[in-house]
């Protein structure tokens, strides 16, 4: 009975183990980039897979984007400065666009 348990036990955590984010593929350099800004592995990974260093993952998160708004803001080729203040301007991504497009920019608020 004890080696079923015991087993069972093994079994259970190795789940859970699998089941968490790791640091695979980072280097210690970039594993320490990410968890001086705060992100956990699941984050980091997350982020580092759209094409974000964690300078710029750090500048869209403190601006207030999360991963997906980020990613739809840059790929319209707005650095996380620009998104911000045309979101505080009142725009959303494609009235940015356009706006921008037609050489307008936002007007700046002290945010």
């Amino acid at each position: 009975m004890k080696k079923i348990c015991s087993l069972l036990l093994v079994m259970v955590l190795s789940a859970c183990a699998s089941a968490a984010a790791t640091w695979k593929g980072m280097s210690e350099r970039d594993i320490s980039a990410w968890k001086e800004i705060g992100f956990n592995a699941e984050q980091a990974q997350a982020w580092h897979g759209s094409g974000f260093t964690p300078e710029q993952s750090n500048l869209w998160s403190t601006a207030g984007f999360n991963l997906e708004s980020a990613g739809e803001w840059s790929k319209q080729s707005f650095n996380s400065e620009e998104a911000k203040n045309w979101k505080s301007g009142g725009f959303d991504l494609e009235n940015a666009v356009e706006s921008r497009d037609k050489g307008l920019t936002p007007v700046k608020t002290d945010n």
